[in-house]
């Protein structure tokens, strides 16, 4: 694939500078290698593919359905880098679907906290994958605690430094952590690719119960934004423009019921339930942690107009070796990938809604032909993956409060 033109739009903090001779770039540490796990990518593989007991409430949680063997390779090493980030005080847990494995879902939860369309295999439509990564999601954190993080998603700081600390001091009212992005003009929508909570959350519960729900007698999410536990929500239309985005390539409707679990978070943030007290309004605003999800998560979809063309070139981009001509583009890429590195806790990479974009990096790197392209050697993308793991940011996280 040919470069093309690259262009950054979005203003960045970082000025370009000369990594190989700095070492490491500005708002950066060295992680101090002892808190890491420096096993090598085979040994952490086959840990992975190992159940493991949980001992607390530090727990990674993930889901691929097909099992960790016949996820695309670049997130196979995104779980392989959170696991050697995050070092002995948390176990990274690989969930899946597959007959027999140690690892299948059904050997954690029990299919009572499941739809008869999952238990019987028989979802359907363009997001299979996706739609069952939800209803396992929350289940897990009632049970066991911890957090959940998509398997698209790059990890650059810390858990325990993003909210977990938070999350465990007993004088803080936080009791769930995540990021929310504005969904409607002026309205911030918690989203749902990182979760963070201590086991037996009831607001977790009841989040899980509104979405189990909807799927009473379906077998897909199409039209869930007239279930009559949604349809006086009124449907997701994002301020395209403050994104930095031109438009989604489908309809609103569409885009509510694939973001449906987020949806049924809108109705527990309202819900009043005088039977126990439990008071939606008083929850979301006092014991709900929340971050910017535009910096947090999808700064660097901001940075490129969501262009997964514009992504892969900027990460493709040679940063050392024989031949790289330090030109305008290669200090493009330098400052975008530093930017990632310092400013934002994560970088979140999905396919879907499906044809919502003209293009996702997620899906130009889970062809075959462009496999391995996240992490070539001497390029930007290498680099990427080796500060996630090596360097610390050093900038304080601003939380967003949402009446």
């Amino acid at each position: 694939m040919a470069p093309s033109a690259i262009e950054i739009t979005h203003p960045l903090d970082i000025t370009s500078s000369d990594t190989s001779k700095i070492g490491v770039p500005p708002g950066l540490r060295l992680a101090a290698p002892e808190a890491l796990d420096l096993r090598s990518d085979d040994e952490i593989a086959a840990w992975l593919q190992k159940r493991h007991a949980i001992t607390s409430d530090r727990n990674i949680w993930a889901f691929w359905h097909s099992g960790y063997s016949r996820m695309p390779p670049w997130t196979q090493r995104n779980i392989i880098n959170w696991v050697r980030k995050l070092g002995p005080r948390w176990t990274v847990h690989l969930l899946d679907r597959v007959s027999g494995s140690e690892t299948n879902v059904g050997n954690f939860v029990d299919s009572s906290f499941f739809p008869d369309t999952f238990n019987s295999n028989t979802m359907d439509g363009p997001s299979v994958g996706q739609h069952s990564g939800d209803l396992v999601r929350l289940p897990l954190l009632w049970l066991y605690g911890g957090i959940w993080i998509d398997v698209g998603t790059f990890l650059f700081r810390h858990v325990e430094d993003i909210c977990w600390k938070l999350i465990e001091d007993p004088e803080s009212p936080y009791e769930m952590a995540g990021f929310a992005m504005e969904m409607r003009p002026g309205v911030e929508i918690m989203t749902n690719g990182f979760i963070a909570t201590k086991r037996g959350n009831t607001a977790i519960r009841r989040w899980h119960e509104i979405f189990k729900s909807l799927w009473n007698g379906v077998t897909n999410c199409h039209g869930f934004h007239q279930n009559p536990l949604l349809k006086h929500l009124p449907l997701l239309s994002p301020p395209f423009s403050r994104l930095n985005m031109a438009g989604l390539n489908i309809p609103m409707e569409i885009f509510t019921d694939y973001l449906s679990q987020c949806m049924c978070f809108e109705r527990l943030r309202r819900l009043v339930d005088p039977s126990d007290g439990f008071n939606g309004p008083e929850y979301y605003s006092n014991k709900l942690l929340l971050y910017s999800g535009l910096q947090e998560t999808y700064y660097f979809q901001q940075a490129t107009e969501w262009s997964g063309t514009k992504q892969f070139d900027l990460l493709t981009m040679k940063r050392t070796g024989e031949g790289v001509v330090r030109d305008e583009k290669w200090h493009a890429a330098e400052i975008f990938v530093n930017d990632a590195l310092a400013n934002t806790s994560t970088m979140k990479l999905s396919h879907g809604p499906p044809g919502a974009l003209d293009c996702f990096l997620a899906d130009m790197w889970d062809s075959e032909e462009l496999q391995g392209k996240d992490c070539e050697e001497g390029t930007f993308g290498e680099y990427l993956r080796y500060g996630s793991v090596h360097f610390d940011q050093m900038r304080q996280m601003t939380p967003i409060k949402i009446g």
